[in-house]
């Protein structure tokens, strides 16, 4: 028994090239590394919760010669998007970034300074943007950004850090705390400041 229909979609199909990937990467991914900030009531009630994940890029002598130059964007880290979770407000260096998820990257301006580059995830998903897209290299990428400034300490540190090392800590009120990026010899920093959710014992209305 002939099926005409079926055998018209089969001859059409076989015309239709096949989209070959050029190369193909991924799987596990070894050199990711996070850093969490939980914050907690006395009640166990989550105050703040924060995470930056990001993959350990290896410093090379090379990159003192290129700290210097000023641009629209640098990586921060390697492989895919260092990442920025917050469930709350946070300020970094000053610079208010409210709950969300968000990509992070480097800037250094003119002057030298350094600001932490902070992007809406979603967005920057929506615009198909990745960690090395050349848009963000040459600023032509619409994507709204936050600049958080941050303070570099050259060659300050003792031994030199040959894997990128991200940390955020809390202090012991947990209302404040500090992020520091350490490669090489060099460090930034930036204060921050939690803001701490409200308990159910301090958001009940007095009687």
């Amino acid at each position: 028994m002939r099926h005409p229909m079926l055998a018209a979609i089969l001859a059409a199909l076989s015309f239709v090239p096949s989209l070959q990937a050029q190369k193909v990467l991924g799987g596990s991914d070894p050199d990711r590394k996070a850093s969490t900030v939980y914050v907690f009531s006395d009640s166990f009630e989550t105050l703040a919760g924060v995470c930056i994940s990001f993959s350990q890029a290896t410093w090379q002598d090379s990159y003192d010669g290129m700290l210097e130059v000023s641009g629209n964007y640098t990586r921060l880290g390697k492989n895919w998007w260092t990442s920025l979770d917050t469930v709350g407000a946070l300020e970094i260096g000053g610079t208010k970034i409210e709950a969300g998820s968000y990509y992070l990257g480097l800037a250094v301006g003119k002057d030298g300074a350094f600001s932490l580059l902070v992007f809406d995830s979603k967005l920057a998903m929506q615009a198909g943007l990745l960690p090395s897209t050349t848009a963000l290299y040459t600023g032509e990428a619409k994507v709204p950004t936050i600049k958080a400034p941050l303070t570099f300490a050259k060659s300050s540190l003792r031994e030199a850090v040959a894997r990128m090392e991200i940390e955020l800590t809390a202090d012991k009120d947990g209302a404040t705390g500090k992020l520091s990026i350490r490669w090489g010899k060099h460090e930034l920093t930036a204060p921050v400041k939690f803001h701490l959710a409200a308990t159910k014992a301090t958001a009940a209305p007095k009687k």
